[in-house]
C-alpha cells in the first residue's frame, strides 16, 4: 500500500494511470502459461536516477526525469545553456557506462512485482531483455544476483554483438519475443521505449501484449489494440506502483475466481 507521505503528493486513481484494453490486459496476465519479459534501463533499474545526476553533478544544471521529452534531452539542457560543445556532445555517455549501470538500484514496487509475477507465472517464465551493450553481460548478470536474484542468470538476454544502433537492438528484442511467443499462448513485453515498443507491435508476434511505461513525457504514437500505457506514480520518483497495482488486480482476479 501506499504510504500517506506518497498519498499527499497526488491522489491515485488507477483508471487515470492505464490507457488500452482493460479485458485483454486482464484476460493475457490471468493466463498462468504467459511469459513476462522486462526491459532492464527504465523499467526494472532505475538509471535514469543515476545518469541525471551525474549530469547535474557535472554541470550544475537541475534535471527532472519527469521532464524527460527526448532522447536528447540532456544534450538539449547543456546546448540551451551554452555549455562547451564537449560537454553537449557527451552530455548522454553515462547512458552507455558499466560503472554507471551497475550502480543502478532497483525502481520501488518492482521488487514485489517480481516476486508476485515469478510466484503466479514460475521463475522458468519470467524473462529480461535488454538493448544493454554486449560487453556489459557479466556485469549484468552479476549486478541482478545482488538485485533481482528471482530472475534467473539464464533467462537474461543480452545481445552478442552490435554497438548502439538502434535498428539492431529493435531486431535483436523482436526476433527474441518472437522465439519466446512459440513457448506460450501469450507474452508480456514491458518497456519504456516508444521505438522497442513499436517495433515489437509491428514486427513481432500476434500473441505478444506490449505495455510500455513511458519514461519523462516520451510515449510510443503508434496505435495499436495490442499495446497498453501505463503511467509512473509517484510521477516525481518515477515509481512503478501502477503496473504493480494492475498486475496484482488481474492475478488476484484469477485466483479468486
Amino acid at each position: 500500500m501506499l504510504n500517506m507521505s506518497t498519498m499527499e503528493r497526488k491522489p491515485y486513481y488507477w483508471r487515470e494511470m492505464f490507457t488500452g484494453n482493460w479485458e485483454l490486459f486482464q484476460k493475457v496476465l490471468e493466463n498462468p502459461e504467459t511469459i513476462i519479459v522486462y526491459d532492464i534501463d527504465g523499467i526494472l533499474l532505475d538509471t535514469p536516477k543515476i545518469v541525471l545526476n551525474n549530469f547535474t553533478e557535472k554541470t550544475g544544471i537541475i534535471t527532472k526525469v519527469a521532464e524527460i521529452d527526448k532522447w536528447n534531452y540532456l544534450g538539449e539542457l547543456a546546448e540551451n545553456s551554452e555549455l562547451s560543445k564537449d560537454i553537449v556532445d557527451h552530455a548522454n555517455d553515462d547512458w552507455f557506462k558499466p560503472e554507471v549501470l551497475v550502480r543502478a538500484h532497483k525502481y520501488l514496487y518492482i521488487k514485489s512485482l517480481i516476486q508476485k509475477t515469478v510466484s503466479y507465472y514460475g521463475q522458468e517464465r519470467n524473462f529480461v531483455l535488454t538493448s544493454r551493450n554486449p560487453n556489459f553481460k557479466l556485469s549484468t548478470i552479476n549486478h541482478f544476483s545482488h538485485e533481482l536474484p528471482e530472475i534467473k542468470s539464464e533467462n537474461i538476454y543480452i545481445r552478442d554483438n552490435g554497438g548502439v544502433d538502434m535498428t539492431v537492438s529493435a531486431n535483436f528484442k523482436t526476433e527474441k519475443i518472437r522465439d519466446l511467443a512459440l513457448k506460450a499462448p501469450w507474452v508480456v513485453f514491458v518497456d519504456d521505449s516508444p521505438d522497442f515498443s513499436e517495433a515489437v507491435l509491428r514486427d513481432g508476434p500476434e500473441n505478444c501484449l506490449v505495455i510500455n511505461i513511458p519514461l519523462g513525457k516520451i510515449k510510443p504514437t503508434l496505435p495499436h489494440e495490442r499495446l497498453i500505457v501505463i503511467k509512473r506514480f509517484p510521477e516525481d520518483l518515477q515509481a512503478m506502483y501502477p503496473l504493480k497495482f494492475m498486475v496484482d488486480k488481474a492475478i488476484d482476479g484469477a485466483l479468486n475466481k
